[in-house]
């Protein structure tokens, strides 16, 4: 009877361990693990702020052109707009509550998804932080 238990513990624990190895490798943890999936990038053209700025500009590269890009600041969404690579954008930031936060580096999160809808699959995630000085 105690050689059953053992071997009931054993194909417990072993049936638990391999479901867990294949939650990390399920695709949409990736963002989570590795902070940037998909082509192209986000430029910063304003890496530093000080605490009275109210806009960031910010440039991409090989970003679909053909997509809605999102993009949030301090985790508010100030953007949702098709844009096109090699041409600078300025987001507004002066009502963000966390954009000036001088404790830490804010970021910046460009993101787009399988169909154009915030709520969609996300096939693109990039993100950049930026530095807030006091005036």
């Amino acid at each position: 009877m105690k050689k059953i238990i053992g071997l009931s513990s054993i194909l417990f624990t072993g049936i638990i361990l391999s479901g867990c190895s294949d939650i990390i490798d399920d695709p949409n943890i990736e963002i989570a693990i590795k902070q940037e999936t998909g082509n192209g990038s986000i430029e910063l053209l304003t890496p530093k702020i000080t605490t009275k700025d109210n806009q960031l500009e910010f440039m991409t590269e090989g970003i679909d052109e053909n997509k809605v890009t999102f993009i949030n600041v301090a985790n508010k969404t100030v953007f949702e707009q098709k844009i096109k690579n090699d041409e600078s954008y300025k987001l507004n930031i002066m009502d963000i509550k966390d954009a000036h936060r001088t404790d830490y580096k804010p970021k910046v999160q460009l993101w787009q998804t399988i169909d154009d809808t915030e709520d969609g699959d996300i096939v693109i995630f990039k993100q950049v932080r930026y530095t807030v000085e006091k005036d």
